[in-house]
């Protein structure tokens, strides 16, 4: 009553009201879905109290706070909308026991419908949509050896860059000054009423804003080098780890892996499509060359160095021509997860 806390009608809560708030586990951030049947999901929504807090809640209103089911958590929830109807696709836990005792567990994913209850869309097994996201991965995959002469090659590359990249900014710096004195030269005259208030607004409105823009294309010239050396650091990586990523057990990189590989994921008879970002393609091709060079070595009777694979790549000039005239791709921001 002090808060005149209300529902959203406007009316004051009754007692069963109250009491139901504080034995929603949702506050702690989980959540049954559908109700009443025993699957528990982790949300995407920022808890407002700790699981322990909860439980304390919970015996001081006499109930057992861990009389509960199971919350299961999985990676891809939250990343994909149905194709068919455009509602979000989830995933839930069965359990089969077989009458000779043994008991098995699988994992689907499938369209919640909470918009179309008609959505014709079916389930599909966290293995076949686990195997489609390799499959894409397997597009972009690098050895080590690779990984390691790419990112050399970036790095050198940017030295290069760099030389001439001082070279612009000095120019900036030096129309900025420019467009400073002018400035200042622009206030005395109004102040020796050598112009008129209308002629001075009009040509500072012009310099201000070449002002603004010579300082953004200082910050950007300055940045754009370090950013592109990072992104392509960053989809390298990708491409090298995503593999045993996605095998393992943890679920934050899982996702991360896959909103990395691109946007507007939907799901669709089955069929995972995804709108591929620039940055993919680019490792793609550059991929594909890097087996047709391993495959031109044949088969050698001794071990291959790291130099012999660096010398090999270096002779590829699409290789080259590919990681070149793409660089700038690899700045490309992708769609948050």
């Amino acid at each position: 009553n002090k808060w005149h806390f209300r529902t959203a009608n406007g009316k004051k809560l009754g007692k069963s009201s109250i009491y139901n708030l504080f034995i929603r586990p949702f506050y702690y951030g989980i959540f049954e879905y559908p109700l009443n049947s025993g699957n528990w999901h982790k949300g995407i929504h920022e808890p407002m109290i700790t699981e322990t807090e909860y439980d304390r809640i919970q015996t001081l209103l006499g109930r057992d706070g861990k009389q509960r089911s199971k919350t299961h958590e999985f990676a891809f929830t939250g990343m994909m909308r149905c194709g068919e109807c455009g509602c979000m696709i989830t995933a839930e836990e069965k359990t089969k026991h077989q009458k000779n005792g043994n008991t098995h567990h699988y994992t689907y994913y499938r369209c919640t419908k909470k918009k179309e209850l008609h959505c014709s869309q079916q389930y599909i097994a966290k293995k076949k949509l686990e195997e489609q996201i390799l499959n894409r991965i397997k597009k972009i995959e690098i050895p080590p050896q690779f990984h390691e002469w790419a990112l050399k090659w970036m790095r050198k590359q940017n030295e290069k860059d760099a030389a001439f990249t001082t070279h612009i900014i000095s120019n900036h710096q030096n129309a900025y000054k420019e467009c400073i004195t002018k400035i200042d030269a622009l206030i005395d005259m109004r102040a020796a009423k050598e112009i008129t208030a209308d002629e001075f607004q009009r040509r500072k409105s012009g310099l201000a804003k070449d002002k603004i823009r010579l300082e953004e294309l200082m910050t950007d010239t300055g940045d754009s080098i370090d950013k592109r050396l990072k992104r392509a650091e960053e989809f390298f990586d990708l491409a090298l780890n995503a593999r045993e990523i996605l095998k393992g057990d943890n679920l934050d990189e899982q996702r991360k892996t896959l909103a990395k590989l691109g946007s507007n994921l939907t799901l669709k008879d089955k069929i995972l499509n995804i709108s591929i970002e620039k940055p993919i393609l680019v490792l793609e091709s550059v991929a594909k060359e890097e087996r047709i060079t391993r495959r031109r070595l044949g088969p050698i009777k001794k071990r291959l160095t790291q130099r012999d694979f660096e010398y090999a790549y270096s002779q590829n000039p699409r290789m080259l021509r590919g990681l070149d005239s793409n660089q700038d791709d690899m700045i490309q921001s992708h769609v948050s997860y």
